[in-house]
Parts: C-alpha cells; sequence; structure tokens
C-alpha cells in the first residue's frame, strides 16, 4: 500500500460522457454528497485524462472531476484532449501553420476532433477560459509511490527529464509553444509528448491504415507495453483492421520498453477493443470505449483481472 495509506480506484478516458462517468463511480461504491461525489472509506478516484470531446456533455464531466479533485476525493493527471484544448484555444503559432493565431490549428480535422468541447465552451468564452484554467492544474503523470500513472506512455528517463523543469509535473504557459510546434529537438518537449500522446511510428513504403475516426494515417501507436512484438500487426495499438498494415518485422529500437522496476504504470489512451486483457504484469491500458471500465488498486506490485470493474 502507498505511505498514505490510500487505495485507488484508476478511471480511464471519460470523453465527455457524464453518464459513463456516473455509472463508473456507481459500481465503485461512490455516492454523491453535497454536490461532490465521495469515496469510499480509504480509497480515491485515479483519473488518467482525456476528459473532454466526443461525448455530449463535457461540462458535466469537468465539473464532476474538477469537484472531485478539490475535496480531495481524487487525483487526475492530464490527456492529449486536454493539452489539444489548451494550444487550441491559446493565441501562437501552430504545427500546420494555420493562419487562425493560434497555437492548435483550427482546420477542418481539429474543428471536428473538438466540435463537442467547443459547442460547450467557444474559443474566447468565459467558460472555455476557466475549463483551460482548470487543464493546467492537472500534471502529466503522478508518482503515487506504489502506483504510477501516465495518459499514454511511462518512462522513467522521460520523468526526470520534466521533473527537471517541472518538478510537479505541471506544465507552464510558456512551456506551450515550443510544445505546439513539437519542437522534439527539446528533450522536455519530447518528454511531454512522449507521455501524453504515446510513441508512435510510421509505417514502412507509406502505408496507411483507417483509424477509428474513419481518416486514413500513416503513423501507428506503438504497444510499448508488449515488448515481445516482432511484427508491425504485433505492435501496432489502436488499429480497427490490423489486416491494413504490414505483416512484416519492425525495427524494436523503435518501441521504447517499460524501465526496470517492479511499480506498476496505468494508462489510457490506445481505444482498445475486445475482451480487456492484462497484457504486462506491470502495464494496464484502461482505455476500452465499449466499457465503463475501472481498476480497484489495493496496493499490488502487479496488476490482476480480477479487480476489473465493468459497470456496463
Amino acid at each position: 500500500m502507498t505511505a498514505s495509506d490510500i487505495a485507488y480506484d484508476i478511471i480511464p478516458d471519460i470523453h465527455g460522457d457524464l453518464c459513463r462517468l456516473q455509472i463508473t463511480l456507481e459500481a465503485l461504491g461512490y455516492g454523491r454528497r453535497a454536490g461532490v461525489w465521495r469515496a469510499p472509506r480509504g480509497r480515491k478516484a485515479a483519473f488518467l485524462g482525456d476528459f473532454i470531446d466526443a461525448g455530449a456533455d463535457n461540462a458535466g464531466v469537468i465539473d464532476a472531476v474538477r469537484a472531485m479533485v478539490r475535496a480531495e476525493e481524487a487525483v487526475a493527471i492530464m490527456g492529449n484532449h486536454e493539452l489539444n484544448a489548451w494550444l487550441f484555444h491559446t493565441p501562437g503559432k501552430n504545427l500546420l501553420d494555420h493562419p487562425c493565431g493560434y497555437m492548435r490549428a483550427h482546420n477542418a480535422r481539429n474543428l471536428q476532433q473538438h466540435a463537442t468541447f467547443l459547442k460547450e465552451f467557444p474559443v474566447g468564452s468565459a467558460a472555455a477560459a476557466d475549463a483551460i484554467s482548470f487543464f493546467s492544474t492537472l500534471p502529466v503523470f503522478l508518482d503515487l509511490g506504489g502506483l504510477r500513472l501516465a495518459h499514454a506512455s511511462w518512462s522513467e528517463s522521460r520523468v526526470c527529464e520534466i521533473r527537471a523543469r517541472r518538478p510537479d509535473g505541471r506544465l507552464h504557459a510558456d512551456d506551450l509553444q515550443a510544445i505546439g510546434l513539437e519542437d522534439v529537438s527539446d528533450p522536455f518537449v519530447d518528454a511531454v509528448l512522449s507521455m501524453v500522446k504515446g510513441p508512435e511510428a510510421p509505417l514502412p513504403d507509406s502505408g496507411t491504415f483507417i483509424d477509428h475516426k474513419g481518416d486514413p494515417r500513416g503513423n501507428i501507436r506503438l504497444s510499448w507495453w508488449t515488448p515481445e512484438a516482432r511484427t508491425w500487426r504485433d505492435v501496432a495499438a489502436s488499429v480497427p483492421d490490423p489486416s491494413e498494415l504490414p505483416d512484416g518485422l519492425f525495427d524494436p529500437s523503435l518501441v521504447p520498453t517499460i524501465d526496470p522496476g517492479r511499480v506498476p504504470v496505468a494508462f489510457g489512451h490506445y481505444k482498445r477493443r475486445g475482451a480487456v486483457s492484462i497484457d504486462a504484469p506491470r502495464a494496464l491500458c484502461l482505455d476500452y470505449p465499449d466499457h465503463a471500465i475501472a481498476y480497484r488498486w489495493d496496493g499490488e506490485a502487479a496488476f490482476d483481472l480480477d479487480k476489473i470493474v465493468l459497470a456496463a
């Protein structure tokens, strides 16, 4: 158990789906009192980021999570969607050199991805500024002693790189421009992007696949938690139809492995399908969009499939 003797209920990507959040908390035994979801005694919720986009009640999710964090009923980290929103609503230069004047381009693809959030939180509104203010308080990782949380990947060397500049893992406004331009020549930027977006690699021969939104993509997300993977199909995460990928061998140096140690890492991000599984004893991906899911962590050094909670 952690030094503070707290057990954690780990909850992955909610994406604006307040009903999903509520049924997950109810399944974990949380109750709502004085407007705040309260944890069972000796427990806290641990949110893995990506609170927004896709669902219709981004505001409800933000309000619920923020209230729990303020009441010390939960801890929470930043996902790539919170980082993207911060960039989208912050004036500056963007990676695509799009003439919108913001650090994330307001092009058709990004507007579509961010559409449900924008419906509730228009650019320049007081509501958007308030939501972004909350996002800015979220660290990009948490080390809880016996448990580590990251949105997309964990690397001890990258955590050290972030801590050297931001000891609490929280980004500052003056970090954003280099992050928005994805200046990976800066080790800090490379570390942040790896933690919130995970490692990716381009397919060989300019290959592409169709992602879960129906868009063609040339880069695959790499399942860094399965070091035994040897082919492109085995190593790819978030690919709806792996048969679209080449079945040849890939360069294993492309995939960073879990750093040595016995501390379990929980993460989301990868939009997994099918039966819930634990692929590595100390690395647990909980992002299964077809399930309202959580994991009850009670101090164990290896994740246990029996402690998965499927609320629906």
